[in-house]
């Protein structure tokens, strides 16, 4: 997907408050992006790791739909 010029000048605007060039914009905002992630499969791990742990059938039940919204989004 291209790059637009209006998502540019967004960046261009963000890094300028932050006295910042484009790049180093962008690689922070990369690193962020990669550390949501990160942080999103650890939680989606954990979530796992007590659903299988779990004798209660009515917390497996809430962690199965908890895992299926954080999966399936819904």
């Amino acid at each position: 997907m291209p790059v637009t010029r209006e998502v540019l000048n967004e960046i261009d605007s963000r890094a300028s408050r932050l006295s910042v060039s484009r790049s180093t914009f962008m690689s922070r905002l990369l690193q962020y992006g990669l550390e949501a992630e990160q942080q999103k499969r650890q939680h989606l791990a954990e979530k796992i790791r007590q659903l299988r742990e779990c004798a209660d059938p009515n917390e497996a039940e809430r962690l199965g739909n908890e895992l299926a919204e954080m999966i399936f989004g819904q």
